[in-house]
């Protein structure tokens, strides 16, 4: 079994309880799709992003064969668009572990956060200001953080371990901006369309949180900057006024930019001196897994990724961080 078939027999299971028809798709990778997929770079092979532009190439998922006839009726298109794609899901409810770290950064500073939001798509992860939080415990159900204003999302995660204590601060944002390769402007026909490509089909209670993310984030919109990291983050950190404490966030982001690239995100980071949050992928960065505990077992689709500030992992979660395990309290 190659890398890449490995890797969607993996999706496929995952995947199959939420959206039979991506695991489908999944399961019907075959050798001529192998090949096909082997001519694009390493990051442009994730399942979401093929399959958004499989659906953008006109693609039914409601049909199994439908991804490998388009692989042989359309080789070449379908080889341009994905070396090309940029999308990425952008799902909202990743805002649920970071909420808690975006609040012990607020409580730790007086200054407003100045966010910048790294592979940001149409920017529906800057709003953790917008987002009100609650927790999920064997104890009952606890509200960590209030929207500080509408329009606003409301999340629930199911929460174990050292929980964060509910935020005594409000997180107050006073600059965004939403750093991507094709930022997707909200306020512009068929922006939403767009943006749902790579959200599975049977996924309608996800589309409908986007759609509340959406309306939040055309309220306070972010400045949108085209480019790509590492070689914009500097721009990006510039673009903020004085009189804010930057913060990067990454969520899905790094997944999608080369191996040796993503240490100089890193170490730019550093080097700048700025907060970074984070979810991805675990074992994607070697310096945030050295900091995760021994019983951490990434196979574990729970473990899938890693919730991290400034480097240093505080919890890890599911792929769409609904269940979290926290074992470091953010701001202790």
């Amino acid at each position: 079994m190659t890398g890449t078939r490995e890797r969607y027999a993996t999706y496929a299971a995952r995947i199959a309880p939420a959206s039979p028809s991506y695991a489908a798709w999944a399961r019907s990778v075959d050798d001529d799709l192998v090949a096909l997929l082997d001519a694009v770079p390493e990051q442009q092979r994730q399942p979401e992003l093929v399959f958004a532009v499989a659906r953008r190439l006109g693609a039914d998922p409601s049909d199994p064969g439908a991804l490998r006839a388009l692989g042989r009726e359309a080789r070449a298109a379908f080889v341009t668009a994905l070396a090309a794609a940029t999308v990425q899901a952008n799902d909202p409810r990743r805002l649920g572990p970071v909420v808690p770290l975006f609040a012990a950064l607020a409580a730790a500073d007086p200054r407003p956060l100045g966010l910048v939001d790294a592979g940001a798509a149409a920017g529906l992860c800057s709003i953790p200001d917008r987002v009100t939080l609650d927790h999920r415990t064997g104890d009952g159900t606890v509200r960590v953080h209030t929207a500080v204003a509408e329009p606003s999302v409301h999340l629930t995660v199911d929460a174990s371990g050292a929980v964060p204590e509910p935020a005594g601060t409000p997180i107050r944002i006073g600059a965004r901006v939403a750093l991507d390769p094709n930022p997707i402007d909200l306020a512009e026909p068929g922006a939403f369309d767009r943006l749902v490509e790579a959200v599975p089909p049977e996924a309608t209670d996800r589309t409908a949180l986007m759609r509340e993310a959406a309306r939040a984030t055309l309220a306070v919109p972010p400045v949108r900057i085209r480019g790509t990291l590492p070689g914009d983050l500097d721009r990006a950190l510039d673009a903020l006024p004085d009189g804010v404490r930057p913060v990067v966030l990454t969520t899905g982001t790094l997944v999608y930019v080369p191996g040796a690239d993503r240490q100089r995100v890193v170490d730019r980071l550093a080097e700048r001196g700025v907060h970074w949050v984070a979810v991805e992928r675990t074992g994607t960065l070697r310096g945030v897994a050295a900091t995760l505990p021994d019983d951490v077992d990434p196979a574990d689709p729970d473990a899938f990724a890693t919730v991290s500030l400034d480097g240093v992992a505080t919890a890890v979660c599911d792929p769409f961080g609904v269940r979290v395990r926290w074992f470091r309290r953010p701001g202790a």
